[in-house]
């Protein structure tokens, strides 16, 4: 079946099983496409309007309905008003900035951005190239001491039987591994190996998610990745390695080499752009905060906040990614922006919300580092 399907037809199941997992990850956590919620709504602009109910609920049925649509009739326009509505969604909230939608979304762009009359190899070179740079660039992205560190002690936790050089030498190892199978897409005598570790990958993870009982959020994004890989690569034929980021050489390839080539580099060398939507998954050393509250804004704090309160050495401390996942069911979204607004918005709960000490805002990911 595989041998059989036509560039045109790969364009199109990959862009099937993207909307699909966005689908079913909106059902899992409607609640991240309302406003009308306990957890605050984070707009990258101040001057953005914030759609209330029932205005925040129509937006949301009307994007989940367009989506469905663009699965069964799959016009251009649809399309386009499906990344529109994406964008203008992440805007009035960027915690809707998490991975697996933007790896989505940017699969429909790349596809949309080509009009319908273009060939169907030049559309399914852009897509590969998105595919590519998620496995390449997270993997460059977790060379940091800090995922060293994570993953080295969850290796001595679950593997102590193994020899302490094997745990080491493994961790040092797999931000290269990872890097690896996005390299060995390119090549014709080695892309079906990239496939089956990419497959392994996700598999490993997907039945760790539910031993472990939790990150239920990113198996539909890695069913998706599986599927898709084998659809993409596994009989796909190049005559050169950097076919796809040379041939077919347009103003659509600049676009979407922006963004999976310059502006992922650009924020592994000088850390503009943001984390996330720089390929930075899973790589431990994140903006991810706790903060702590002094005794006078602890008591200021709403009923709805204060459930979230944990304690350390008798200190009241929120940890964001809880709190988040508690509406949203996804992570706090790890930016400074993002923590700074969190913090502001705390503080205004107090009679004097500039008052030094209310807040002690802790990077855990740092303290870890140190």
């Amino acid at each position: 079946m595989l041998k059989n399907l036509t560039n045109e037809q790969k364009v199109n199941y990959v862009r099937i099983l993207s909307i699909l997992a966005v689908l079913v990850l909106m059902m899992y956590a409607p609640k991240l496409w309302l406003t009308t919620k306990v957890f605050p709504v984070i707009p990258l602009f101040d001057w953005l309007p914030i759609p209330t109910a029932p205005f925040d609920y129509i937006l949301a049925g009307f994007f989940f309905v367009i989506q469905v649509l663009y699965i069964f009739q799959n016009k251009r326009w649809q399309g386009w008003l499906v990344v529109l509505l994406y964008l203008l969604l992440a805007l009035i909230d960027q915690n809707r900035l998490q991975p697996y939608f933007y790896q989505s979304f940017l699969t429909i762009f790349a596809i949309v951005i080509f009009p319908k009359s273009a060939d169907a190899k030049k559309v399914l070179y852009a897509v590969i190239l998105i595919f590519f740079a998620t496995y390449f660039w997270s993997g460059i992205q977790k060379v940091n001491e800090a995922f060293y560190i994570q993953w080295l002690s969850a290796l001595e936790k679950h593997f102590s039987f193994l020899p302490q050089w094997f745990l080491v030498a493994f961790t040092y190892a797999v931000p290269w591994l990872e890097a690896s199978m996005g390299i060995l897409l390119l090549f014709n005598k080695t892309r079906k190996f990239g496939v089956f570790f990419i497959l392994s990958m996700h598999g490993i993870i997907t039945v760790l998610l539910f031993y472990l009982g939790y990150g239920y959020n990113v198996v539909p994004w890695n069913i998706q990745n599986m599927i898709s890989v084998v659809v993409l690569f596994w009989t796909l034929k190049t005559s050169n390695a950097l076919e796809f980021f040379l041939k077919f050489f347009n103003k659509q390839k600049v676009a979407i080499l922006v963004f999976t080539v310059f502006l992922p580099l650009a924020n592994n060398l000088t850390g503009f752009y943001d984390n996330l939507l720089s390929f930075h998954f899973f790589t431990a050393d994140l903006n991810y905060y706790n903060v702590f509250i002094n005794e006078e804004l602890e008591d200021a704090l709403p009923d709805h906040i204060q459930r979230f309160y944990r304690y350390e050495n008798g200190k009241a401390y929120l940890q964001m990614n809880e709190w988040a996942q508690y509406d949203n069911k996804v992570l706090f979204y790890p930016e400074e922006r993002i923590i700074n607004f969190m913090d502001n918005y705390l503080r205004s709960f107090a009679e004097n919300p500039n008052e030094e000490g209310l807040t002690e805002l802790v990077n855990y990911n740092r303290v870890i580092k140190e």
